[in-house]
């Protein structure tokens, strides 16, 4: 079996050390994650380490069952201040074995997708180990809502090029795992990086 929280560590203090490197006005770009920009998503990360069950449903509760409501308001108090005041907030949850309530692999996901936001927002590319990528892309490619990775893969091949990774069968779509896993997400900047007959397919379910 994965272990899946045995690689988030690693994955956070690479963010960390990226983190690190940004300018106040980086701290400020916009990210993938609808509104949010990099301090938010951080803030995120944060929230999302420090959760615990009864927190989670309580809040959810709270916000009338609102998941994106409950999320929103749970990063706020993570996110104020400072990037050097959000900075130390991340750096105190590198070694946190908490995780968001559901699989182990959500947890990961948060970390290197989330990650691989604030790279894309700050122009650059996280460097991950494979056996992180392939871990997190066999993960979502069988997830239901609210990922919908099987729904988005359904009859298309997906074949990563700079791993040994693929799932599926039917027409093709070839790119960079990280690209393929956020294209699962519903994220469609990596699909520059990508190619194939199944694309279009692919863009269209978002």
């Amino acid at each position: 079996m994965t272990d899946f929280m045995a690689m988030v560590p690693g994955e956070r203090r690479s963010l960390a050390e990226y983190l690190a490197t940004l300018s106040p006005e980086q701290w400020q770009a916009q990210t993938a994650c609808a509104k949010w920009n990099v301090q938010q998503v951080a803030g995120h990360l944060v929230a999302a380490a420090k959760i615990t069950a009864p927190h989670f449903f309580g809040g959810l509760i709270k916000s009338g069952f609102s998941f994106d409501k409950f999320i929103e308001g749970d990063l706020a108090k993570y996110a104020e201040g400072t990037p050097d005041d959000v900075m130390g907030r991340f750096k105190s949850i590198i070694d946190s074995n908490r995780k968001p309530p559901g699989p182990a692999y959500v947890a990961l996901g948060e970390i290197m997708v989330h990650g691989e936001d604030i790279r894309r927002a700050t122009a650059t590319h996280g460097d991950y180990k494979d056996t992180h990528l392939v871990a997190l892309a066999e993960a979502y490619r069988s997830t239901g809502t609210p990922l919908n990775g099987k729904k988005r893969c359904d009859g298309l091949k997906l074949i990563a090029t700079d791993v040994d990774w693929s799932t599926g069968s039917g027409p093709e779509v070839t790119g960079p795992c990280m690209s393929l896993i956020r294209a699962m997400t519903g994220r469609v900047d990596g699909l520059a990086e990508c190619s194939g007959e199944g694309l279009e397919t692919l863009r269209s379910r978002r």
